[in-house]
This record gives C-alpha cells, sequence and structure tokens, in this order.
C-alpha cells in the first residue's frame, strides 16, 4: 500500500483502488463488515417508536421483511441516502432529525415533534366524534392552534377507529377459498 508525501494526507494510506492500474485483492486493505460502523449514525429506531410506527408496518411499506427493518435500523448500521429518505417518507420527519450530531445529544425537536402529531390526531378523532357543538369549538379552536405552532400539522389525520385498512395485496389466499355447500348450511342453522 503507497503512502502520499502531501502534509496534509501523509498519515493516511491510498487504497489499491485508487491507484490508476493497479489491481487489488481482498488481503490488501482491512474493510469493515458491510453495513456496520461500529460508531452510532443515525436514530431510526428512536425515530420509529416516538412516531409510534411498528416494525411490520414499515417493513411492509419499505417491502422488506421485519429482519432486515431491524438491522437498518441499528445506530450502527450505514445506510445508503436513498434508503434513509425512505425512512424519512414513512416517518414523515426532516432527514436532519433521523442522523446523529456528534455535537448534538439531545433530540428534543424529534420528541417535541412526536408529541404534537399525536396531539393533532387526538384533536382529529374529537372533531370527528364530537356531538356537542362546545366541545367541536374547542377542539376547532385546540386545531387551530397548534396549526399556528406548527403549519405541517394541517395534515395529520385522526386516530384509527377500526384498526389498519389492508390492502387487497394484503388479503392473501383467504379471499380465494370458498366454504364447501355443507360447511357453509351448518352455519347457516
Amino acid at each position: 500500500m503507497l503512502e502520499t508525501t502531501d502534509s496534509y494526507t501523509s498519515v493516511l494510506p491510498i487504497p489499491p483502488l485508487a491507484i490508476p492500474n493497479s489491481t487489488f485483492t481482498s488481503g490488501d486493505v482491512p474493510l469493515p463488515p458491510v453495513g456496520d460502523t461500529g460508531i452510532p449514525l443515525h436514530r431510526l429506531a428512536e425515530v420509529r417508536k416516538s412516531q409510534g410506527v411498528s416494525i411490520a408496518n414499515l417493513a411492509r411499506r419499505l417491502n422488506m421483511d421485519a429482519l432486515e427493518v431491524r438491522n437498518q435500523e441499528k445506530p450502527t448500521s450505514d445506510l445508503f441516502l436513498s434508503l434513509l429518505y425512505r425512512w424519512r417518507e414513512i416517518l414523515d420527519v426532516p432527514v436532519s432529525e433521523l442522523l446523529i450530531d456528534p455535537e448534538d445529544t439531545l433530540d428534543d425537536p424529534i420528541k417535541s415533534r412526536a408529541s404534537l402529531v399525536r396531539v393533532m390526531k387526538t384533536v382529529r378523532s374529537i372533531l370527528e366524534t364530537a356531538r356537542e357543538k362546545a366541545i367541536q369549538r374547542m377542539a376547532q379552536t385546540l386545531f387551530d392552534q397548534l396549526v399556528e405552532i406548527m403549519p405541517e400539522l394541517k395534515d395529520v389525520a385522526a386516530w384509527p377507529t377500526v384498526g389498519q385498512s389492508r390492502e387487497v395485496k394484503d388479503y392473501g389466499q383467504a379471499v380465494y377459498r370458498r366454504f364447501d355447500q355443507s360447511v357453509e348450511q351448518a352455519m347457516l342453522e
């Protein structure tokens, strides 16, 4: 392995891949394990939990299995930027909130935002279900105040009332199966 003579980079070796017309073998440079840096790079798990997103839901939306999602959300896992941006879309937070800044040890903006999102979900639920005018007016006032604090809360939906809706692809083979006529008759009797 060659070393540079420049004073700025004299302590840094040049990897063989950077030398023109050179060949590289795996024994030339010790490489860290792929995907794990050993130092914390992000706080995906922390943000996921604060946003109330389950691993199963995230895995479905990322189109991967839950084990893969768990491996990605380890703070030391090294992710491609494109993948980090997919996480950002799903968790609905700025990318800067997902990354760990060595200078910043507090994650108050994430906690504050997650709390406000939960409060807005509750306000939306109250607005949808309240029948009394006084409660509707109070909920609307609270809604307006929250939007004044954080305008992006205007688009937050209410808490689900029944459970998570499923897409057609999530139903599986059960949709196509039919009961035998005798079983159907027995159930109706």
